[in-house]
């Protein structure tokens, strides 16, 4: 995989969908300086369950604040950097934007090398993304990176991408044990009852098996050293001011070290992808030889 500079790709999906990054060196986002005084005075909650300052424009809240008094102003600093980034993305992604659905944005203000985090959520061992909370169903996750850093480069390290990693390593990790657990009774009943109490307003989660497995990987992944060890590394420097554009569930991806980046989500749609057969759920379903997005 390599950093394939914006004035270098002709087609912006399908280097983004083979697994490079997408890369702008002299930004790209416009980011009002306002906004980046704001997030410089941000407090972040160092404890574990807060990995960064999020924005959950859904419902318009920031969290992972020490400081309560700092919510206005750093809840209307978000608001604002997530419509840049989302009209920039817009603007160089159209196809995607049609389909698209808007998710977190966050602040990385905490220094990376270091950090003490549980096995799970550390940031510096390589894995792809998935969502506790949020299935995508077969969707996938792009997210949009500026290093608002003034001095120091933030620190990536990736590995070759899931069209690579999924036929290696998908069945070591159980994937015919997902695949095989919507036959189960169990099964059946436990996904009738999570949808019956989200229709009740209850905030339960309902997965498919796509979506299980990817949370299983991606905890395997980062508990497995020989993976961790042995595996392609490629590492990149991303500079101050740069930009880039990354599918972090295609993408096995680790930070290294570097604070303050700010970065925007959106969940693309599978069907608005240039081709759907790079997509992890596409891979995943060839593997298996099932229908995992149910």
């Amino acid at each position: 995989m390599v950093l394939v500079s914006a004035v270098d790709a002709p087609d912006y999906r399908a280097v983004l969908e083979r697994g490079d990054i997408l890369y702008f060196p002299h930004g790209g986002i416009e980011i009002p300086a306002g906004v980046r005084t704001a997030l410089m005075g941000a407090t972040q909650d160092a404890r574990s369950f807060h990995k960064n300052i999020a924005y959950k424009p859904n419902i318009d809240r920031v969290s992972g604040l020490v400081d309560r008094a700092e919510e206005e102003t750093v809840l209307t600093a978000m608001r604002e950097y997530s419509a840049c980034a989302l009209e920039f993305m817009k603007n160089i992604l159209p196809e995607y934007a049609r389909a698209w659905k808007v998710d977190y944005a966050s602040f990385r203000s905490i220094e990376e090398r270091g950090r003490q985090l549980p096995l799970m959520k550390r940031n510096d061992l390589l894995h792809v993304d998935a969502f506790p909370t949020r299935p995508v169903f077969g969707d996938m996750i792009l997210r949009c990176f500026t290093n608002v850093n003034p001095e120091q480069s933030r620190e990536w390290l990736t590995s070759d991408p899931f069209g690579e990693l999924a036929p290696r390593e998908a069945a070591n990790a159980g994937l015919a044990r997902y695949a095989a657990a919507p036959g189960s009774p169990i099964y059946k009943l436990r996904r009738g009852m999570a949808r019956t109490l989200q229709r009740a307003g209850l905030p339960v989660v309902d997965r498919s098996p796509y979506d299980a497995f990817m949370l299983h990987f991606h905890d395997w992944l980062k508990s497995n050293r020989e993976y961790q060890e042995s595996c392609v590394k490629y590492r990149f420097d991303l500079p101050p001011g740069s930009t880039w554009l990354v599918f972090t569930d295609v993408v096995p991806h680790a930070v290294l070290g570097g604070r303050l980046a700010l970065e925007q989500t959106v969940i693309v749609s599978r069907g608005s992808l240039a081709n759907p057969a790079n997509a992890p759920a596409s891979i995943l379903e060839r593997l298996a030889g099932k229908t995992l997005t149910v």
